[in-house]
């Protein structure tokens, strides 16, 4: 027998309790459908269950609570204007309203924060739910609709934000130190096995990713303090800030690890011909302060280490062995910038007083995201189609519920269009929406009618709202009890006066199912492209941005590009998620922001700067002309790197850093970067092929 956690019993009184004090303010006001207050409360406290398993932060229900405020808001308004407008005209009124639905998705798809996102997202169903209310009940009643859909709103997002912070409110804000401290401790470590030997491919790629899921914990906590805490408010640009720079140091480590193996190989005749000689001075200089931060990373900060230059003679020193031991010590004094970044920000979270809080980052950084168009078009499409078709039967049929099928339609199209298999979702729900139906047939007819007073009624609700919320957190009942509750509450009438009208009820849970049915043929009929398909498209876009890196003129601003590149990463890790596609993910951005330290440094370049743009144009050329890149055209373009840092060698008066540059550019380049997503995706698609050659498209 499962036992049941206390942190579930503890979320199942908060959310009982504001379900009974939403309940209760609603029918003492006699405010138009109390339903919709438990509603509200309901989907406030339990859809960030779903994705926590167990109490959301404080801060994630401040914030969806916000959003679903502004976004009812603005939803309702829409709504008046749609039936003051089209009231009368059912035709136009459909066009609109999908129209409606089709650019709040579009939105929602393309809108990197989240609050803003959900505020979308609620007015673009909210809109639907108050004009279609109104036409279900009476065109006439369209304020009082709209009126009361926000101020009951309002009461159950009051009623549960209370509930959560008088009882036991939880602080994800309060783990973000600790989060920056694992993080800081775990780059320092896989930067010190870095130096201390080389290891196998398997073990790098399993460590970066482990290095790289730290950082995603730690942005997921970044985003509560603005919500959660004042204490904190001023750190909010510093850590923007590191947001951006935690990422550049997965990157540096990364980059670190190819220039080592290659100072590596340096073995030559003399000892200071040997890439280990000048890799110990290296060590020496770094490991003290490594040690410290992978054992206190949130220990008092120090002046900021700045590793020496090297101290040889130029005619005694091999140019390569020169050239990689420079590359080595641009990359891992990166690395301890960075690591010493972070240990000041961790080090200010604690001691708001001390004086290097004056030293942090006070302006947020400009950021840019890549935005996938054609899936949010796609999204668009479906969502219109599916409303416009259902809004069709709906018309024609003269079936009065029929406006319930509509609601739950676009409540659905909206909730769930980012999942990874909607369909699936939309399925579980209909389980749960089947069963609230005929748990609230009960209710309404069979317990309803005998109670006398509040307590029993708040009794009588509370024991389902109890078992939907101990359902939420695990993940294999979540959804039933998610549907069971928006279902139920859409279905009881909760009005201060009773009506016995079994058909009416039938009729109502017959639409919400039909609805639900209508919202998984879509996306099992409109089929969104699969994770492969979607990989494919960002790497197009990352080559093409890659061309354009190479070629132009003008070089982009580096806070705006590195964002670009790293939203981008985010993205084919979810998509991929493996290994490996973090490796490559990540040599695809260092790749990149080689490229642009190349074309930043190409003013020190002296005579050889001309020659050296063709060159880097004529790779953008190929990068952009090839659909797949082979394992041999990399190497090709690796060789003719090193061929370049060959012939520049001898040249004394250039900087080592534009040769290191040149050659870490090289380097990269042999470890092709990209081929094996290619591969994957390639196969997905040949997989999807019959034998005669007709793709079979999976949308």
């Amino acid at each position: 027998m499962t036992r049941i956690p206390a942190d579930h019993w503890l979320l199942a009184l908060r959310t009982v309790l504001a379900v009974w004090l939403a309940l209760f303010l609603s029918m003492r006001l006699d405010l138009y459908q109390p339903a919709w207050a438990v509603l509200a409360v309901m989907i406030v406290t339990l859809q960030p269950v779903m994705f926590t398993g167990g109490t959301p932060p404080i801060g994630i229900i401040i914030g969806r609570s916000v959003a679903r405020l502004f976004g009812t808001l603005f939803g309702a308004i829409v709504g008046l204007v749609l039936i003051a407008l089209f009231g009368q005209q059912p035709m136009l009124y459909l066009l609109f309203a999908g129209a409606w639905l089709a650019f709040c998705i579009y939105w929602v798809m393309l809108e990197p924060d989240e609050h803003i996102g959900y505020v979308m997202m609620l007015s673009g169903y909210t809109a639907t739910l108050v004009s279609l209310t109104a036409i279900g009940t009476g065109i006439e009643n369209i304020w009082s609709v709209a009126q009361g859909r926000f101020s009951e709103t309002a009461l159950g997002i009051g009623c549960g934000l209370l509930m959560h912070v008088v009882i036991a409110p939880r602080f994800g804000s309060r783990a973000l130190p600790g989060a920056l401290s694992r993080f800081l401790s775990q780059a320092a470590t896989e930067t010190l096995a870095t130096l201390a030997e080389s290891r196998p491919r398997e073990s790098r790629d399993a460590q970066l990713k482990g290095l790289f899921q730290h950082y995603q914990q730690f942005e997921k906590l970044r985003g509560l303090t603005r919500l959660e805490t004042r204490r904190l408010s001023h750190f909010i640009p510093a850590l923007d800030r590191f947001a951006s720079d935690g990422l550049a140091l997965i990157t540096a480590v990364r980059e670190l690890e190819t220039a080592l193996d290659y100072l590596r190989e340096c073995d030559g005749p003399h000892e200071c011909d040997r890439g280990e000689y000048w890799l110990a001075e290296l060590r020496q200089q770094a490991l003290p302060l490594l040690q410290a931060i992978e054992s206190e990373p949130d220990g008092k900060p120090t002046e900021r280490l700045l590793l020496a230059d090297f101290d040889w003679a130029d005619d005694a020193v091999a140019p390569r062995t020169r050239a990689r031991a420079e590359l080595v010590r641009q990359r891992l004094g990166e690395v301890l910038g960075l690591l010493q970044h972070g240990r000041r920000l961790r080090n200010a979270l604690d001691d708001p007083t001390s004086s290097k809080v004056k030293t942090l980052p006070r302006e947020r950084r400009s950021r840019t995201t890549h935005n996938e168009h054609f899936v949010a078009r796609f999204n668009a499409f479906r969502v219109f189609i599916a409303f416009e078709l259902l809004g069709q039967v709906w018309i024609h049929s003269g079936w009065h519920s029929g406006y319930l099928a509509m609601m739950l339609l676009g409540v659905f199209t909206m909730l769930f269009a980012k999942a990874p298999n909607p369909a699936a979702v939309v399925s579980q729900f209909l389980w749960g929406s089947i069963a609230a139906v005929i748990l609230g047939g009960v209710l309404l007819f069979l317990v309803l009618p005998v109670i006398n007073g509040f307590p029993l009624l708040a009794i009588a609700i509370g024991i389902p709202v109890a078992i939907g919320t101990l359902m939420t957190p695990h993940p294999r009942w979540s959804l039933m009890g998610m549907a069971g509750a928006i279902t139920m509450m859409t279905l009881l009438n909760l009005h201060s006066t009773y009506t016995f009208s079994p058909s009416s009820y039938i009729n109502g849970g017959l639409a919400s199912i039909i609805g639900t049915v209508a919202a998984m043929i879509t996306y099992s009929l409109f089929r969104q492209r699969s994770p492969n398909e979607r990989i494919e498209t960002l790497m197009a876009a990352y080559w093409g941005g890659l061309s354009r890196l190479l070629r132009e003129k003008s070089l982009p601003n580096r806070a705006r590009l590195e964002s670009r590149l790293y939203d981008r990463l985010g993205r084919l890790v979810a998509l991929g998620g493996s290994d490996s596609v973090v490796r490559e993910a990540i040599d695809l951005n260092a790749l990149a922001l080689c490229v642009w330290r190349i074309r930043r440094l190409r003013g020190a370049l002296g005579p050889h700067r001309s020659e050296i743009e063709a060159w880097l144009d004529e790779i953008g050329i190929r990068v952009a002309a090839r659909h797949r890149h082979d394992p041999a055209v990399w190497r090709q373009l690796a060789d003719e790197a090193i061929a370049w840092v060959e012939r520049l060698y001898r040249e004394t008066h250039l900087p080592i850093a534009s040769i290191g540059e040149i050659a870490m550019l090289g380097h990269l380049m042999r470890e092709a970067p990209g081929v094996e997503l290619e591969a994957h995706t390639k196969h997905d698609i040949d997989a999807t092929t019959t034998p005669t050659g007709d793709p079979r498209h999976a949308h």
